[in-house]
Order: C-alpha cells, then structure tokens, then sequence
C-alpha cells in the first residue's frame, strides 16, 4: 500500500441556495450554505472537504474536479421548474445548473477512465436527498422523473434488493449488518418528492442504474432509497445518512430522533466511510500543500444555527454570492516545535 492510497482524499462538497429558514435568521445578504454536518460526516470516515461555489462557469468546474477525488452533492429545498422561479423570483437555485455542470463533467471523465484506463479520471459521485434527485434529473435530462409523494420527517430501515450484494457500494457488506439496515431505523428522510422504480424505467434510465434499496410513503408509494450507476462509481441515497450522528436537534421537535442510536450512527456511517474510500481511488492531487490548504473548508467558521428553533441545522457554513478561495499568504511565520505548544 503506497503513501497516496492511504493519504486523506480531498472530497468537494457542492453549497446550496440559501433556504427561507436560515434568510429569517441571518438576513438576505447570503447566497449559499452548507450544513457542518456534511463535513464532519466525510471528515469522520477519513476525508478532507473542500466547498464548491454554485452559480460559476463550467470551466471553474472543470478545474476543481482537476484536483478533487470526489464530490458530494447535499440535500436542500430549491426550486427546479421554471415555472417555479417565475412563481418565487425571490429565491435561487443555482445549484441546480451547477449540479449539472458536475454531473456531465463526471460522466465525460469515467467514460474516458473506462476506456484508457486512467485512474485520475474515475472520479466519484455522491447525492443526498435533493443530491440525489439532481443527479437522476440530469442523467434523465427531464425534471419529471421525479414524483410528489407524502412529506416525509422520520427515520426508517431500508428495504434492500435481493442481489445488493454483487453491487459497488455493498459487495463486501456483511449478511448481518444488511438485516441491521432492514431492521433498525436509522435513515432520516425529509422530503416532499421520490424517484421511483417506475420513473426510472419510463425515463430510459433501467439499463444505467440500479436500485439497491427501497422504502414507502405514509400512502404506500414504493421510491427508491438508495442507487447507483451500474458502471461508473456514482450514487445516491433519498435519506440523510449524515443526520444521524451530527443533526441532534435539541432546540426544536426531533422528528428523526430514532436514528440517533448508536446502531443507528454506526450504519449511517458505512455509507460515508463506503464513499471516501471510492474517492481514495482516484489520484488526483492539489499542485501544492499551500494551494490545498487555501481550498479547505477549515478556512471558514461556522454559525451555531441550531441555537434557533427555525433552523433544520446545528451548524451552517454561509457564504455571500462572490465568495472565493482565500488568496496565499506572503508573510512567513516562524516555526515553533510542539514541544513549545
């Protein structure tokens, strides 16, 4: 095992339009967001996180992806249709374009991987929840193949297919902790739409994706909970697997409470430890330490949001619309031994 195989992946995480809750709070000067509880859940399975502005040109895009090993897109609320920015002109949803920019850029580098070989160009996916949609929305090039289902705010197992096992994300998952996902409550889900198994084949996307788990709404709709690309190293789950352990909500009613076991941490978990070491297969690497160090997410502080009993998040990143990387500092420091510290 070599020293870059081992070596922490640098995992991009894409920002989301600034939701109504946090613009109560903070006030309109915003533009994107990011939940800590993203972070913290790659950063527990190994991983370095990197922000990734929406609402930039494809180019800029192309060049993070040059020196990231993954990216993962989140959950949000934001609006797809057209006709529903018409409708609410007061909020954005660039992350939907940006969401596409990824998503193309992703499947031009593994199509190319596959066909040379090139281990730089494997680059792996993630979506949650929203993430998730976004991904399918893309791949189908149609919003419609997403479906209303019942608002949904609570933690439930997963109903896994019968061959998960010969899948990327669990070939090697023990036959106990597979009863443990269709047993314990551990996924949170909070949303208002699903993809269905039916969504999938009317869209053309049956032969590209496949299903691994599924669940149902209060009404008895089948969607679809987890998934991934048959060929290349992208996926997505409907729920939160981050929530379990770092969305604790203490100030406001818990809906998905029952996930906060600690079995139900520790199955959360596989799904971002699974993730991060899928990055650690691609090689790609920031030129140098400092230039890796001014793209960090430890280069901004997060709010205590969960302080307010209207914010659905303990801790958010918030970033304005012109937001960057901060530059390279000149200056030197002088070194100091830890033996000082």
């Amino acid at each position: 095992m070599n020293e870059k195989s081992v070596a922490a992946p640098c995992i991009g995480i894409m920002c989301i339009d600034f939701s109504q809750s946090l613009w109560r709070i903070y006030g309109q000067k915003w533009h994107s967001y990011l939940s800590a509880s993203y972070v913290k859940h790659l950063e527990a399975a190994g991983a370095l996180a990197v922000p990734i502005w929406i609402g930039r040109d494809r180019a800029y895009y192309a060049s993070m992806m040059d020196q990231l090993n993954g990216i993962l897109l989140p959950g949000g609320a934001v609006f797809i249709a057209e006709a529903d920015r018409q409708a609410r002109p007061d909020l954005t949803s660039d992350c939907v374009r940006s969401a596409e920019h990824i998503y193309q850029l992703a499947m031009e580098r593994n199509q190319r991987a596959r066909k040379q070989d090139d281990v730089g160009g494997y680059f792996p996916i993630w979506g949650t929840c929203l993430g998730f949609q976004l991904l399918l929305i893309h791949a189908a090039e149609d919003p419609r193949i997403r479906t209303d289902c019942q608002p949904m705010r609570k933690a439930m197992p997963v109903k896994l297919v019968d061959n998960y096992q010969k899948s990327q994300l669990f070939k090697s998952l023990p036959h106990s902790v597979a009863e443990e996902m269709e047993k314990q409550p551990f996924a949170c889900h909070q949303h208002r739409y699903c993809i269905t198994k039916e969504s999938l084949e009317s869209c053309g996307l049956a032969n590209d994706w496949s299903p691994l788990a599924t669940q149902k709404d209060p009404t008895g709709l089948e969607f679809i909970t987890i998934i991934e690309h048959r060929r290349f190293p992208i996926f997505g789950c409907q729920f939160h697997p981050e929530r379990a352990a770092f969305e604790q909500r203490f100030n406001a009613k818990d809906l998905c409470y029952l996930a906060h076991s600690s079995s139900g941490i520790e199955l959360s978990q596989i799904f971002g430890s699974r993730f991060v070491d899928v990055c650690r297969r691609n090689t790609n690497r920031f030129d140098t330490p400092k230039l890796k160090a001014r793209h960090l997410i430890w280069n901004w502080q997060p709010v205590f949001s969960g302080q307010f009993e209207d914010s659905n998040w303990l801790q958010c990143y918030l970033f304005e619309k012109d937001v960057n990387y901060p530059e390279e500092r000149n200056e030197s420091v002088e070194s100091t031994s830890t033996d000082d510290l």
